[in-house]
């Protein structure tokens, strides 16, 4: 390599005096001093290779006379490890014999014992992991120790357990029953929501549930801590949390997990209704402002008809003319075209009940929408939902049927918020327009009335 780099050197520096004169490139002085410092640095590099590759030269001269008693002793020291290894097999040939033997012997002794020392190994793991996960750990934090230990001794083999671990075993199970049908009140280090500790006055009820003033507290195995839920149930469970925590004698009610932390857990990851609405997304939103706005405007119209027909039925039962109400009006246009021949005082009268049925009908068309529209949102919402399930499977695969369930529910809110606005939408125009077309009704019936009198003065 330092050669190739030399004759590289050589040629560009030999090249350099047979370029053209006009077209030489002038070098900084500084430039020419590193290219040459790099020449005495190959040079000096070849030198010291030289100098290393005689001294190893002169190594192996020096010991060529002893390179044939240095592989007589390698053999005879690869003889020996042979023999050596040879040795090393046949004693653990026969120590794995002797083990087979005495494992055979113990089996035979143990007979149907190492069925129950199996069943015991399993009975102990499985009571020290309940142990570790029971709230009762609380007041008891290093009892599944022992029992891990007492599972490790029965899974070696190295020895029997003894009687006082059974009866440790025992005594363990037992505690349990008798604590789980306790309730206790403690005093507790309870981790807060802001994660700071606090001492705490708890109410253990058996081994089911964790309380402390109106919430529900969690027991958290890997590190023996009570903390705060983020979440809390139902405020009527709460209620009833408060009372038994409060109450000093007789019976009160309180709602237990009886699995111990998992349907509270699923109840407290259940989406609650501002969760569901976020999963609407915008068209959620659009169909809630939607509700909201046909809601008012129903509301609106029923006050107002309700009002318009109660005016109505006064007017027909006074004498009195007012024009605070629609009948009113009719009979004032009657009382200043009564003059006019029958056919013109007819339009008249029309034309009156034609200026009436606009407010009476008002937003009535425009709820009759909402109530349409709703749930047609609420199918879109669905189909993009849908959509984006899809999507998602197709990235991520079916693995996870939860993955799923949970975007097909996200899809089908705007379905149920779309129908929710239509169905009480739908009942407010039905009764707005009912009492609307019950108004327009009356009008035209006296308005007929009227026109009918007006004839009859004239026949007669």
């Amino acid at each position: 390599m330092m050669r190739y780099l030399m004759l590289t050197l050589l040629l560009c520096v030999g090249t350099l005096p047979l370029a053209d004169p006009a077209h030489a490139i002038w070098k900084p002085k500084q430039e020419i001093e590193s290219l040459d410092k790099l020449l005495d640095l190959v040079q000096q590099g070849r030198v010291e290779q030289s100098k290393e590759n005689k001294e190893r030269e002169q190594r192996f001269l020096a010991q060529k006379s002893k390179q044939e008693q240095l592989l007589q002793e390698a053999i005879a020291e690869r003889k020996k490890l042979e023999r050596r290894s040879e040795l090393l097999e046949t004693t653990y040939a026969e120590n794995k014999e002797q083990l087979d033997e005495l494992t055979r012997r113990l089996e035979k002794r143990m007979g149907s014992l190492k069925e129950l020392f199996t069943h015991l190994q399993a009975s102990t793991s499985e009571t020290a992991n309940l142990l570790q996960h029971s709230i009762t750990s609380v007041e008891y934090p290093s009892r599944h120790l022992e029992m891990e230990d007492l599972s490790d001794l029965l899974g070696s083999n190295r020895s029997l357990p003894s009687i006082n671990n059974i009866e440790q075993l025992w005594f363990q199970m037992q505690r349990e029953m008798v604590e789980s049908g306790k309730i206790k009140h403690l005093n507790l280090e309870v981790i807060t929501t802001q994660g700071e500790p606090v001492k705490a006055d708890v109410v253990r009820v058996g081994a089911f549930n964790l309380l402390s003033g109106n919430r529900y507290l969690q027991y958290i195995p890997e590190t023996g801590k009570v903390i705060d839920l983020n979440r809390q149930p139902a405020r009527y469970m709460l209620g009833y949390v408060e009372d038994y925590t409060q109450a000093t004698e007789g019976f009160n009610a309180v709602a237990i997990d009886p699995t111990r932390g998992t349907l509270l857990n699923m109840l407290l990851d259940a989406p609650d209704f501002v969760d569901r609405v976020e999963q609407g997304g915008f068209i959620g939103y659009v169909i809630i402002i939607l509700g909201a706005i046909g809601v008012i405007l129903a509301l609106e119209r029923i006050m107002f008809l309700i009002i318009t027909t109660r005016k109505v039925s006064d007017q027909m039962r006074l004498q009195e003319v007012k024009r605070d109400n629609p009948l009113g009006r009719i009979m004032l246009t009657y009382e200043q075209h009564k003059k006019l021949p029958l056919e013109s005082l007819e339009l008249k009268l029309g034309e009156a009940i034609l200026r009436e049925r606009g407010p009476l009908e008002k937003h009535l068309t425009m709820i009759k929408i909402i109530s349409v529209i709703a749930p047609l949102l609420g199918l879109l919402g669905t189909v993009t939902g849908m959509i984006n399930t899809f999507q998602t499977i197709t990235l991520f695969g079916t693995g996870d049927p939860k993955l799923m369930a949970g975007g097909i529910s996200q899809a089908l809110v705007t379905t149920v918020l779309g129908l929710s606005v239509a169905i009480p939408v739908v009942f407010f125009h039905t009764l707005a327009s009912t009492r609307s077309k019950a108004v327009i009704s009356v009008l035209e019936e006296q308005s007929t009335g009227l026109v009918a009198e007006k004839a009859e003065q004239e026949n007669s």
